[in-house]
């Protein structure tokens, strides 16, 4: 798992260096002032890119994004190979290029807003290890960062 906190160079060497041809990469931008940055590393074949909807649309240059889909659509015509696109209390996306899937969060009255991305990658991840299937595993992050943004301490 890496985050935007790294610079350009450093993707761009990641995305060509040998060690890093076969791994899979779980990528976050850290925050949408960093998300252009992964632009460097986009392409990588096993790179997938965690972002919000305005993340998307920093990163594939493309603005008024209306949901997660069109987000992930708009990443996969800059280059992307896989993508998970959030968007709020919205639908998010898991796509590749053959392979998409939406998963709509549980409704919840938010308490906390800080750390729901990096619960939802956390969840997402957790729960592809542990084998579930893409659609499933969208819904168990979606699920499970509804649960922390509503407060629940037993949201794991």
């Amino acid at each position: 798992a890496l985050d935007g906190n790294l610079t350009e160079a450093l993707l761009s060497d990641l995305s060509q260096n040998e060690a890093f041809v076969a791994a899979d990469l779980r990528i976050a931008p850290a925050s949408p002032g960093k998300a252009e940055r992964l632009r460097a590393i986009i392409g990588h074949k096993g790179a997938t890119l965690y972002v919000n909807l305005e993340e998307a649309e920093l990163i594939s240059g493309k603005t008024g994004l209306s949901t997660a889909r069109v987000g992930a659509e708009a990443l996969l015509e800059a280059g992307a190979r896989r993508v998970v696109v959030t968007h709020g209390a919205g639908a998010a996306c898991d796509a590749c290029v053959n392979e998409t899937h939406e998963a709509e969060p549980p409704q919840v009255v938010a308490q906390r807003i800080t750390g729901a991305g990096d619960t939802f990658m956390a969840a997402h991840i957790a729960a592809e290890i542990e084998g579930m299937s893409r659609p499933k595993a969208l819904e168990f992050a979606q699920r499970t960062a509804a649960a922390y943004v509503a407060g629940d301490d037993n949201y794991v």
